[in-house]
């Protein structure tokens, strides 16, 4: 499935971590309006103090997450699951929107050289050149052109700055009078600082693309540079025509706008109940949370609003707020309480005795304590509130995303030797959910006394003994093997004396490497691959062969190098094989009733092929006696350890049970009525995933992760479409229309031909078949998605494209 999510900031890139954590299998594609890769915007202000230093606030992004960059997408055709960009076009099977919000300004200022907003990064850039021996006026009270404003106290550039506010509060209308004129007392120590309370712009002079002069209600300023964080609206422009919106996009309570395939999060989402929109990032996130829940299948994840818990730091005060979620500023019925000692004060917001919200500066109050104050609506009063004023042995809250205090960060510090933000991931989230601690911990971390060189010991044997551990696991398991089957007489000599004979050793050495990456493992894994495939042979293995054509088999046998597959076949213990093994007729029967009599419940049943059930299994009859097969299948497979079923026929019946299905032919799991059976499905089932999840069977006495199929995750974790090589002539619009035609010769993509890549999960663009040489695709045919099952016979296998309404 490919997810894109048109955005560039925290919660786009939250989002697409989030997916490649929960799914690896998807294809995520970030479309941002940016030429930078994202980056977190609540850390601005130090791009106005160094425009260099942009790594610093560059948002972690998955590897596997694709980002498109100068990307603004104008338009959304939801009939063709498209969106558009003017210079592009991206295809999409589910969007989600994250775009956020524009900043407003009082006045068009685009053809301005001296007025900026405060948004971007190029914003930075602007003010950062332009305010050198400028007055500069910004205009705004909130926490945004508070933090602008301490920024550019510590900078010599500007001539003088004044604050420019429309009524007379700073930050918050409720806040106290007395917190109003310690913040402004904090701000105009600085002479070149003026805070105009009850002041607006009332008119400007212009002269050639240059402000000359700002005229307000008290004063005239020449020489401007000027700045506006007046607020912002949501950054919808591109969808009004298409979804439902009001301010923003509407949606559900799962995030749902007006389109099923379509989300929308954050500062560009409204919720429809309520007209609720995302101010600050937490909430943007746990809006994401939701969407993603759903998106994946959780359709109980609902939206609820949470106590928010806000924190600045502002020159030499640290500002806290704590809000609960039906707080309302206008109610009559608030009542404050004010405790204050020199340069702290607590303020209290209360209402029938429950606290609604506070506001902190300089305090020592545990603020998760006090959300869950609200969380719980407990009744307080004033002299609560005095006797817990003091700090929480843990120090202050420094995340409150992940209710991290200061002194355990600390602890986590010096226990595990941190000495980088990066080396903490392991141990906490906090500073990675919203961001806007991190500085603040880069801060602890660098201030906390660290031993570099016990930090680097402490790294290097972490690692070490993780890989010890893991390959101290696989080796114990081949010998786990080598003692539960004695009666096989190869070994490791042998095998790779045998490989000396053939002259293969470097081919071996190869397929090796292939295989070892084509299971996700680590380089390091090869040599124990290595092993494992000497091992093959001690387990005991029974291959059905029911409804089928035998192609699973055939497709070990028929590579283009045949001797390596072929010698390795040969070591794999295929006890019963009724194409491959050298017994027939009673004899081999005999085979089949020693295995199971003498290795119940060690031996694995691979079964290729479909079960007819029609006519009690009558279309099926297999050996001397005339047992059905799916007789011969229950019987068998009550003594096995493990069933893998392989090939399309095997999973769900394939091509066998394709309409009108006259044998009744299921799939292994359905016969049986088990859920445990693992899947192999392809037509036919490339050898290396047959053989890759035996290896991994050896090595982790487990089979390997599955989906929700009981397919390996590493064999079809992967849609087609998004690995195959003429995937940049369908995002190009380039397709074969005619056999023979321009495009076939160019090797376009075959998607109008008739292709069903988008709608196949398997690993055939990757690992390819005959020791990687080609696909079907590559061959010039469309992929017409076996792996899929009998759908793909019912409905895919033809040269025509799907109706629309079977994208659904």
């Amino acid at each position: 499935m490919r997810i894109v999510i048109v955005g560039g900031g925290i919660a786009a890139v939250y989002i697409a971590n989030t997916l490649i954590q929960k799914s690896p299998q998807l294809e995520v594609l970030i479309v941002s309006d940016e030429k930078h890769p994202p980056y977190d915007r609540i850390h601005l202000c130090k791009l106005v103090e160094d425009c260099t230093c942009t790594d610093s606030i560059e948002l972690e992004l998955h590897p596997k997450v694709k980002l498109e960059l100068n990307q603004k997408i104008v338009s959304i055709a939801p009939e063709e699951k498209r969106i558009f960009s003017q210079h592009a076009a991206f295809h999409y099977d589910k969007l989600i929107i994250a775009t956020g919000s524009i900043p407003k300004t009082l006045f068009d200022i685009s053809e301005l050289s001296n007025a900026a907003t405060f948004r971007s990064q190029r914003d930075c850039e602007r003010i950062a050149q332009g305010i050198n021996d400028k007055n500069v006026v910004i205009v705004g009270a909130g926490p945004i052109a508070l933090e602008l404003l301490d920024t550019l106290m510590r900078s010599s550039s500007p001539k003088s700055i004044t604050l420019l506010v429309r009524k007379n509060y700073l930050y918050s209308e409720v806040i106290s009078r007395e917190a109003l004129e310690l913040i402004r007392g904090i701000f105009e120590v600085d002479k070149r600082v003026q805070i105009q309370f009850n002041d607006e712009i009332i008119d400007k002079e212009i002269v050639d693309g240059r402000i000359t002069k700002v005229i307000t209600k008290q004063r005239e300023i020449k020489n401007p540079f000027l700045i506006f964080g007046v607020g912002i609206d949501p950054n919808i422009d591109f969808a009004r025509h298409t979804l439902e919106c009001a301010k923003g996009i509407l949606v559900d309570d799962r995030m749902q706008t007006s389109d099923p395939d379509i989300y929308c999060v954050g500062e560009a989402a409204e919720v429809r109940h309520g007209g609720f929109i995302a101010g600050r990032v937490k909430e943007c996130t746990l809006q994401a949370d939701i969407a993603i829940a759903n998106l994946l299948g959780d359709q109980d994840r609902v939206f609820r609003k949470e106590v928010a818990i806000d924190g600045l730091k502002v020159g030499s005060f640290l500002f806290a707020d704590v809000s609960a979620t039906d707080f309302n500023p206008k109610d009559s019925d608030n009542e404050t309480i004010l405790i204050a000692h020199k340069d702290r004060i607590d303020q209290y917001i209360v209402k029938n005795d429950r606290l609604k919200r506070f506001i902190g500066i300089n305090t020592n109050i545990d603020l998760l304590a006090i959300k869950q104050l609200m969380e719980h609506d407990s009744v307080i009063d004033a002299a609560y509130l005095y006797s817990n004023r003091l700090m929480s042995e843990s120090g202050r809250l420094v995340c409150s995303c992940e209710g991290v205090h200061e002194q355990e960060l600390i602890d986590i510090i010096k226990e595990n030797a941190i000495t980088s933000f990066g080396e903490l991931k392991e141990h906490t989230k906090a500073g990675r959910v919203c961001g806007r601690c991190k500085q603040d911990i880069c801060t602890i971390i660098s201030s906390t006394p660290v031993d570099p060189t016990e930090a680097a010991r402490l790294r290097a044997e972490k690692v070490a003994m993780a890989q010890a551990a893991e390959l101290e696991k696989v080796r114990a398991r081949i010998e786990k093997y080598n003692r539960l089957h004695p009666k096989n007489q190869l070994s490791s000599e042998n095998f790779h004396e045998a490989l000396e004979s053939y002259e293969m050793s470097r081919e071996f050495n190869r397929w090796v490497s292939m295989i070892t990456a084509s299971m996700h493992l680590h380089p390091q894994f090869e040599e124990v691959v290595g092993e494992s495939v000497v091992q093959l042979n001690k387990i005991p293995i029974i291959w059905l062969e029911l409804s089928d054509c035998t192609g699973n088999s055939e497709a070990f046998i028929k590579t283009s190098h045949p001797k390596v597959d072929d010698l390795i076949l040969k070591y794999i213990s295929l006890d019963y094989h009724e194409l491959l093994m050298a017994a027939s007729g009673d004899q081999s029967e005999s085979a089949l009733e020693s295995i199971l009599h003498n290795d119940s419940e060690k031996f694995l049943l691979i079964v290729e092929g479909a079960v007819p059930l029609g006519m009690d299994g009558k279309f099926l009859r297999i050996g001397p006696k005339g047992e059905t097969g799916v007789e011969l299948l229950r019987r068998v497979s009550k003594k096995a350890a493990a069933i893998i079923a392989v090939g399309s026929c095997a999973y769900d019946g394939g091509v066998v049970a394709a309409e009108p299905n006259p044998t009744g032919a299921v799939g292994v799991s359905e016969a049986l009525g088990r859920e445990d059976i693992i899947n192999l499905p392809g037509c036919p089932t490339n050898p290396i995933n047959i053989v890759g999840t035996l290896l991994h069977y050896i090595m982790f006495d487990e089979f390997p992760k599955l989906d929700a199929h009981n397919r390996p995750e590493w064999a079809y974790g992967f849609r087609v479409h998004d690995n195959c090589e003429r995937r940049g002539h369908y995002d190009a619009e380039e397709f074969v229309r005619e056999w023979g035609d321009e495009g076939a010769k160019k090797g376009w993509c075959l998607f109008e031909m008739g292709c069903k890549g988008p709608y196949a999960d398997l690993n055939c663009s990757l690992v390819k078949f005959n020791e990687g040489t080609s696909w079907p695709v590559q061959a010039g045919h469309g992929c017409f998605g076996c792996g899929q099952g009998k759908i793909a016979f019912d409905r895919y296998a033809n040269n025509r494209k799907l109706e629309e309404k079977a994208n659904d």
